[in-house]
């Protein structure tokens, strides 16, 4: 196994797409049902979905999102709607129907779905069994499988917590990989919890030391510090429910919302920036723009218009995506030791950036800001 990178597909997919088939960016596909509708699966190349997986999305199964709704699998398309007092009854079916899909797609591994529970319940793990694992175990047979977990910053901050939830991923002999995204709720895009970020790191290390692979789904830019770990498996998203992990959009209509501004990745800040921000720093501290910012065809395409790129078009995260990938096969040969020198290094680099912008009267809006990195700096250095 090498450290991995991962597309994790949402709304708009064809630029993930793209970038995987045409840029050579990321390892593979995370797909998603809620997402993409099952048609649209079924006519991607048979070799992009042979370096991917397919995640069952069965987080909140009364869910009535459109595309969730095209998989006949899916838990609200049962017998006229999900209940959990008769499900139990259906289950077994529903195991086979979506191993069978995901066997059928070639997939490179079939994925056990996780229903989304918040509380640290003391039936939890029966729960999970009850809902789906137990019958998806016995439908796969030896198979090798994926399982997925939804947790909570809670879960994986609680060493007790965090002891069970390893000891459950552990008592299936079928299990060879483990999914993870984390909920972890903040004011802020960018993960700012040092204690959260080493205890997900200690909680990776753990797992990969049973043998277990682990790919963390859901992560924003703070998923390179999960190298870490060892050479697990994380991802890269467009829009923001790609990067930060919640069921709000299981729920919402996403086009209620407002159109966010559009924004840029800056590897040398590791962070996102408005793009009138970014153009700020590049006409008035250009030395900083050269420290900060690494050209790819799409960002400087963006840069030359005369009318700023919106948030749903794509340029800007082609950029992001090639960046993301830069940073990987940076850190990819390097063993822990090298990699934590490397990335506070950069860190620090790029606190001293900050530190530089601001003193020019360059001033960000809160997204764009720093505090993050402190943060990340304790974190690297408490494991």
């Amino acid at each position: 196994m090498a450290l991995g990178l991962l597309h994790q597909v949402g709304h708009n997919s064809k630029w993930n797409v793209e970038s995987f088939e045409i840029d050579g960016c990321g390892d593979g596909l995370i797909l998603s049902p809620l997402h993409q509708a099952m048609a649209t699966v079924e006519k991607l190349p048979a070799e992009t979905r042979a370096a991917s997986i397919f995640d069952p999305q069965f987080y909140l199964p009364n869910s009535r999102k459109t595309k969730l709704l095209s998989y006949p699998f899916f838990p609200e398309q049962v017998d006229g709607g999900f209940q959990t007092s008769t499900f139990v009854t259906h289950v077994s079916d529903v195991a086979q129907s979506c191993i069978d899909f995901q066997v059928e797609q070639g997939f490179r591994k079939v994925v056990v779905p996780t229903r989304y529970i918040n509380q640290m319940y003391p039936s939890y793990f029966k729960q999970q069994n009850q809902f789906t694992v137990d019958a998806f175990m016995e439908q796969a047979g030896s198979r090798p499988l994926c399982l997925s977990v939804a947790l909570t910053a809670p879960m994986i901050q609680d060493p007790e917590w965090r002891e069970q939830v390893l000891n459950w991923i552990t008592s299936f002999p079928q299990v060879d990989e483990v999914y993870i995204m984390y909920e972890h709720e903040r004011s802020t895009k960018q993960v700012a919890d040092a204690g959260f970020l080493a205890d997900c790191m200690t909680f990776c290390s753990d797992i990969m030391n049973t043998g277990l692979a682990v790919t963390l789904g859901y992560t924003n830019t703070e998923g390179l510090l999960y190298a870490l770990a060892g050479d697990l498996t994380i991802t890269m998203g467009a829009f923001e429910n790609t990067r930060i992990f919640s069921v709000d959009k299981f729920l919402e209509s996403e086009g209620e919302r407002r159109g966010p501004k559009a924004r840029i990745y800056l590897p040398g800040l590791f962070n996102w920036v408005q793009f009138e921000d970014a153009k700020r720093i590049r006409s008035d501290a250009p030395d900083v723009w050269r420290q900060v910012y690494e050209p790819t065809e799409w960002a400087e395409e963006a840069l030359g218009r005369e009318v700023e790129p919106t948030f749903n078009q794509s340029p800007l995260y082609r950029h992001y995506f090639r960046n993301m990938q830069n940073h990987i096969n940076e850190l990819r040969p390097l063993k822990a030791r090298e990699r934590r020198k490397l990335l506070l290094s950069k860190i620090s680099a790029a606190m001293g950036a900050y530190r530089e912008l601001n003193y020019r009267g360059i001033g960000l809006e809160k997204h764009g800001q720093g505090g993050h990195l402190v943060e990340w700096q304790n974190a690297l250095s408490s494991v």
